[in-house]
Formats: C-alpha cells, sequence, structure tokens
C-alpha cells in the first residue's frame, strides 16, 4: 500500500515542479508539495523532496505567501504547509532560509496582531462547503506547529511567541472536538485533530477522536460527514494516522484496512466512495498518498513500541551473528559506530562491553525499545531512511535484522552508505529469501536474495562480500541468515550534502 502510495507520488510529479493537484488537473500544487516533503524524506526519497523544496521558491509570492491551485491568492494554510517542508530541508539547503522567514513573516503580518487569528480566505470563496457552511477555521492549527519549529531552527522567538498565541485563539474560539459539527469532513478535522497533538493537546485531541469513533463503522469505515453514506479517503487516512498516535491501533488498523481495498492499481485514491460521494469522486488526488506513507509509517513505530517486551536485549557470544560482527568489524577501540535499526541493542551493548572506548549510537524508530540502552550508548530515535547525521559520520555501520523492516530497500542501502566513512565498514545481517516461510512475519518484511543484495552494496560504492551465518543455537549455518560486509571506498562521492534529521 504505501511502496504503490509513493509510485503514485513520483508518477504525477510534474517536471522540475511539484506534485499535481490530482490525476486530471495536471498543475503543481504548492500546499501539497510542501507537505509532501517531510514524508518524502521518511521513506528516503530525498532528491524528488530536494526538487520540491527548489521549486517552491520559484513559486513563492513576492509577499511571501503561496497560493491555491491555479489561484493566486495567498492563504495561511498553504503557507504553512510550505513552511513545513522547508523546515524538514533547511540543514541541506540553507539558502531556503530567506524564503523560509518571508513565509512566517507574511502570516504573522495578515493575521491578527492582537488574537492570533490567521487570514481567513473571503467567504463563499475557496472554504466555501456550500449548504454547510465554511471549512473550520480550526485548520490553521495545522499552520502552527511549523511556526513553532521555525522559532526553533532559526532561534527566532517571535514566530514561538505568535504560534502559542494563536493557539490559545482557536482552543478558546473554534469548537474543535465535535464531529457531528456540519462542516466537520473527516479530512478537516483530522488537520485538527493531528495539530493538536503536535501542539501538546493531547486531551482535546483524544475528545476529538473519541467524537468521530462514535461513526465507526465494523468495516472500519469513517463517514466524510457525520450525517453521509460515502467516506473520504483522505480523512480516513488520517484519522488513522491520529489514532496510531494515541495508541489506538485496533480503530486505524480497521479504517486502513477498509482503506487499502479501494487503492487503484496506479497507487492513488480517488479523493471519495460511496452512494453520493461529492469530493473528488472521479480524481486521483495528491494528498491522500502523503497520509497514506504517514500512517503506515506510525503503524510500524506502533508495532515496535508495542512489541519491545518480546525482544531481547542480550546475545551469547557463541551466536553467529556476533561472531560475524566481530570478525568483519575488527578493532573498535576509540572509533564511532552506528547500530542502525538497533533494537533493544543487543549488539551495540555486547560491542560497547567488548569495546569500552568505542562511541556507539544505537538508532530505532522505536522509543520503547531505546529505553533499555545503557546510558552509555548514545540513543537516537530515527527512522533508517532519513537519518540526523551528517554524511561520512560514522566508521562503522551495522544494521542488523532491521533493513527487512525497511520501506525502500535501496534507498536504505544509500542511507546506510551515505554516513559511513570512506574506508570505513557496513555489516548487513538479515534473513534470506530462498528460506522465506520458516518464520512469521509482518506484511511489511522483506527477506533478501543474497546476490541482489550484494549488487545494492556495490552500486553505492561499497567493496562488499556475503556468507551464510549461524544464529541462536544453530552452529552451523543452516541458509537462514547472510552476512554482508563491505568497505567504503576511500573516493566514494557523497550522495547528499549535510544533515537529514528533520523528516517523520
Amino acid at each position: 500500500m504505501l511502496e504503490k502510495a509513493i509510485k503514485w507520488i513520483k508518477t504525477y510529479t510534474i517536471s522540475n515542479q511539484g506534485v499535481a493537484v490530482t490525476s486530471k488537473r495536471q498543475i503543481s500544487y504548492p500546499e501539497v508539495t510542501g507537505y509532501l516533503i517531510p514524508a518524502l524524506l521518511s521513506v528516503g526519497e530525498h532528491d524528488l523532496a530536494r526538487q520540491y523544496a527548489e521549486w517552491l521558491v520559484s513559486a513563492q509570492k513576492q509577499d511571501g505567501s503561496f497560493y491555491g491551485a491555479g489561484d493566486h491568492c495567498g492563504y495561511a494554510f498553504d503557507t504553512g504547509q510550505v513552511i513545513k517542508g522547508w523546515n524538514a530541508m533547511l540543514d541541506r539547503l540553507p539558502r531556503l532560509e530567506m524564503p523560509l522567514r518571508k513565509a512566517c513573516d507574511w502570516i504573522m503580518e495578515t493575521a491578527d496582531a492582537t488574537t492570533g487569528r490567521l487570514l481567513v480566505p473571503r467567504t463563499n470563496t475557496s472554504w466555501s462547503l456550500g449548504r454547510r457552511g465554511e471549512v473550520s477555521e480550526g485548520i490553521h492549527l495545522y499552520v502552527l506547529p511549523a511556526l513553532r519549529d521555525t522559532g526553533e531552527i532559526l532561534n527566532e522567538p517571535k514566530y514561538t511567541r505568535f504560534a502559542n498565541r494563536s493557539l490559545d485563539y482557536y482552543l478558546n474560539n473554534s469548537p474543535l472536538a465535535d464531529f457531528s459539527q456540519s462542516n466537520a469532513m473527516t479530512h478537516f478535522f483530522a488537520y485538527i485533530q493531528e495539530a493538536l497533538l503536535e501542539l501538546g493537546c493531547d486531551d482535546k485531541a483524544l475528545e476529538g477522536m473519541v467524537s468521530v469513533s462514535e461513526y465507526q463503522q465494523p468495516t472500519g469505515a469513517i463517514p466524510a460527514y457525520s450525517d453521509v453514506p460515502w467516506v473520504c479517503s483522505t480523512g480516513m487516512a488520517q484519522l488513522a494516522l491520529v489514532w496510531y498516535r494515541l495508541g489506538d491501533s485496533g480503530r486505524a488498523d480497521s479504517a486502513l484496512s477498509f482503506l487499502e481495498k479501494f487503492q487503484n492499481p496506479s497507487g492513488g485514491f480517488f479523493g471519495s466512495y460511496g452512494v453520493q460521494a461529492e469530493y473528488f469522486p472521479s480524481e486521483e488526488i495528491s494528498w491522500a498518498p502523503k497520509f497514506i506513507i504517514d500512517a503506515i509509517q506510525q503503524k510500524i513505530a506502533n508495532h515496535f513500541d508495542q512489541t519491545a517486551d518480546h525482544y531481547r536485549s542480550d546475545i551469547a557470544i557463541s551466536d553467529g551473528r556476533v561472531q560475524a560482527l566481530l570478525r568483519h568489524l575488527g578493532d573498535l577501540t576509540d572509533k564511532n559506530l552506528l547500530d542502525a535499526g538497533c533494537g533493544k541493542g543487543r549488539y551495540s551493548i555486547f560491542l560497547k562491553h567488548c569495546f569500552p572506548n568505542a562511541n556507539i549510537t544505537a538508532l530505532d524508530i522505536s522509543l520503547e525499545m531505546l529505553k533499555d540502552i545503557p546510558n552509555a550508548i548514545k540513543t537516537v530515535h530515527h527512522g533508517l531512511l532519513n537519518m540526523p547525521f551528517p554524511d561520512h559520520s560514522f566508521d562503522s555501520v551495522i544494521c542488523i535484522e532491521a533493513l527487512e523492516h525497511v520501506i525502500q530497500i535501496e534507498q536504505g542501502i544509500q542511507e546506510l552508505t551515505r554516513v559511513l566513512a570512506p574506508g570505513g565498514k557496513l555489516v548487513i545481517i538479515d534473513k534470506n529469501h530462498e528460506k522465506k516461510g520458516k518464520l512469521g512475519v509482518e506484511p511489511w518484511e522483506k527477506w533478501f536474495e543474497k546476490d541482489a543484495l550484494l549488487q545494492f552494496m556495490k552500486n553505492n560504492g561499497l567493496d562488499a562480500l556475503a556468507e551464510f551465518i549461524g544464529y541462536d543455537q544453530v552452529l552451523q549455518p543452516d541458509g537462514l541468515f547472510i552476512c554482508w560486509w563491505g568497505t567504503k571506498a576511500q573516493g566514494a562521492s557523497t550522495f547528499t550534502q549535510g544533515f537529514r534529521g528533520q523528516g517523520a
């Protein structure tokens, strides 16, 4: 589902610009292009994210704002989504700082200085819902986390102060948690709930999700409005994302399972489905894939948070995987090592015991997993496809039974290689595709063909080899586990410059 969504985004990206509005409306959409950037970074699509960020610079109005697709009027909501994307790219594209400041300043200058209320489109224009009135102003909450982030990134307190003032305004003046309102379409309602979580208003978001949960059907479907029989695809994905973030995987899984049946062969989704559906019912919309990516990424993270107790933090020296590490890494004294996708850190812990002076960093998508790792090892809560480290940061990188959970394998190899110093060593240990079925796996899990993964490593400038190894009490290799190891060429090119740290 996720890989197909990425495929749709690539297909409907306009050359050297951003993503199209819909499958039938082939003009670039600044709002969606902006908030797709962090999603693209999270799945390793760094070049596309860069293209989007650079096109948005050229698309910015002189006053700093951004317009709706095909429109010429600046909108606070759309501008906020570009800010979100630029924040994620600023460490790689420092020249974004000036347009980023212009965008933030425009939002503040056009807002009510006293209350923090953001600029609203004229009645009966772009926010009109016909007989249902206007889109809730509460969706402007979805702008405020980006403003707060910019304030922190640029050390600009005025943005943070304004975001806090604006939050107070909407909390006190907008109905945010009642799904029964006539203008509360799931798409808009979920913007509000996700923003409330990002702004630290968890109780209010929970109240809103309790309100919408009353309308979820046994099939997992949630009506687009409380009083209609049809569903909004994006709204379904967004609500699943919020439920995952609140830890309600049951409702989230149910919503995604319902939605998965409607994904088109292209990887896209029509805007709505069902009797009398009226929200882009025959066009694939560009904002649906963004929230599919976010929801499934959160689903995977939740899985590991919820199953952390099933994993061990120790491993025997006799284990074939440990022996392979010792054999291929060599002396780690005073070396910098990254354990990418570390789980509970049992390999980091073992190597730190063997080499007390090694500088070991353990990275994982699950915060619960990282809680068991000793303080002597630095922990980083982050995904593997967009790691927050500069190029060439580590003398050695290990990735053990973690690549199998990465959505895009080639991008994963590229990212592991990017953070490896020239002359450094990469060791990957994972399962053999030929043995798939021997163990139970999650739907997203991948096992690997030995030669195919070896070729990926060679394509990324590694002098690589592979061998079958033992594991647990299996001392003689039985073909289940493979160890791939390689050394990065001294003159290997750098794939991207700077950090990859602000993705989702």
